[in-house]
């Protein structure tokens, strides 16, 4: 057993699932917050600990006023590949109304949703990537949200990342970079992670978006964001209806509510 993963479940009041990993010793942390058997489930992936008490506390406060609606929390323990993990416990987990994954952070602290993510790329020798395409709305809405980024801070994050050496450099050589949608595949290059475009205006979308803006009191807009798109991709294994949020515990709780009235797909789990 990992004691990584027995660390984190006793700390968050989780179960673990065994599952495959990296190196032999994955594991995922499952928290339930059930309100009752066979009703709509929604499902908050943090890559820490901290990612998950805000949605957590937010699912004993919505279940104390009655909110009809299970909340689970998962957290990968070191050495888990997620997308196996996933897979081999879906009928574990159920079926979801949408997953969300919370471990994504706001660019410069502000509240938003994602549009776009980047994939990772490598190759032996760095080569120029061609300019991410990007239209004036979204240019405009990035200089007014990053107001202290200058624009070659902006270009080298969101349309031409710079290049740097792999992990594995000292043993494999090789660098790697981020890749946005859009932009083609080097020649000779690896695509290890695919970018992502995420739906926008979707029941889903505008449940969250209307939680965060309650919530904060800001206007909260779409934007491509640097980070890691494999854990919403193994997300996506489990439900198409999945994207990044996060927010303080009353945006969660507002953004429970909502969801708890979007459709549920028919039930499934194991334990049925």
């Amino acid at each position: 057993m990992n004691p990584e993963a027995l660390r984190l479940a006793a700390e968050l009041g989780g179960a673990v699932l065994s599952a495959p990993g990296a190196s032999g010793g994955g594991s995922l942390v499952l928290v339930e917050r059930i309100q009752g058997h066979g009703l709509p489930q929604i499902l908050v992936l943090g890559r820490t600990a901290e990612d998950l008490r805000e949605p957590l506390s937010a699912a004993a406060t919505v279940h104390a006023r009655g909110l009809a609606v299970n909340v689970l929390g998962l957290v990968p323990a070191p050495g888990c590949d997620l997308a196996q993990a996933l897979q081999l416990h879906r009928r574990r987990l159920g079926a979801l109304v949408c997953a969300l994954d919370a471990g994504l952070p706001w660019l410069d602290g502000k509240p938003m949703l994602v549009r776009r993510l980047p994939g990772r790329v490598a190759r032996a020798v760095p080569v120029a990537l061609e300019k991410a395409p990007m239209g004036p709305l979204e240019k405009a809405d990035l200089k007014l949200f990053l107001p202290d980024w200058d624009k070659a801070r902006r270009k080298m994050t969101f349309r031409r990342p710079e290049w740097r050496e792999a992990p594995d450099h000292e043993q494999h050589g090789g660098f790697e970079a981020d890749l946005w949608p859009g932009v083609p595949l080097p020649e000779g290059a690896e695509l290890r992670v695919p970018p992502l475009v995420l739906p926008e205006g979707t029941a889903l979308t505008t449940a969250l978006r209307t939680a965060l803006r309650a919530a904060t009191g800001q206007p909260i807009p779409f934007l491509p964001l640097p980070g890691d798109p494999a854990p919403l991709h193994a997300l996506r294994t489990l439900t198409l209806e999945a994207t990044a949020f996060r927010g303080p515990a009353r945006a969660w709780e507002l953004a429970f509510e909502g969801l708890s009235r979007l459709p549920a797909p028919p039930h499934f789990c194991a334990r049925c």
